[in-house]
């Protein structure tokens, strides 16, 4: 009976423990990416931040990761497009001649082969205006300069 008395313990013990981490985990750990936190109370980042989830496949977006198929996207607000030194672009956005601002992404992300005709990318768009505005939403907090 007392080994029965010491496994019985044992999970019982393993249980607790794994609600404390559980409890811990939802108390302490903000939903964080590049050291900004995004707060669940926040609905237009919180739909940004899924919406941003179809770009990680293609897009890094930290400063100093390696491209990926496509550019990184840190710090391109405010930077001509198809001008990162070290990728390569496809002809059609090396002749792109704006920079990237709120207006010209929301621009690009309603019709991208519209925008850039040529462009390789495979992402049909976001119709939905409120789609737009949330993910350019989310975007300024993880991909811009300042930190």
């Amino acid at each position: 009976m007392s080994s029965m008395g010491t496994i019985g313990d044992r999970i019982l013990l393993h249980f607790k423990l794994r609600e404390l981490l559980l409890v811990s985990l939802i108390i302490f750990t903000p939903i964080v990416m590049q050291s900004k936190a995004v707060w669940a109370a926040d609905p237009l980042l919180e739909r940004g931040q899924k919406l941003f989830k179809k770009c990680v496949h293609c897009h890094t977006y930290q400063k100093g990761q390696n491209h990926r198929i496509g550019p990184n996207l840190h710090g391109m607000f405010g930077r001509k497009a198809g001008a990162i030194a070290d990728y390569e672009y496809s002809d059609a956005w090396k002749n792109a001649n704006f920079v990237w601002s709120g207006a010209t992404l929301d621009t690009y992300l309603k019709s991208p082969r519209n925008m850039i005709p040529g462009n390789r990318m495979p992402f049909d768009g976001l119709s939905r205006p409120a789609d737009r505005r949330a993910l350019i939403a989310y975007m300024r907090t993880i991909v811009s300069e300042q930190e």
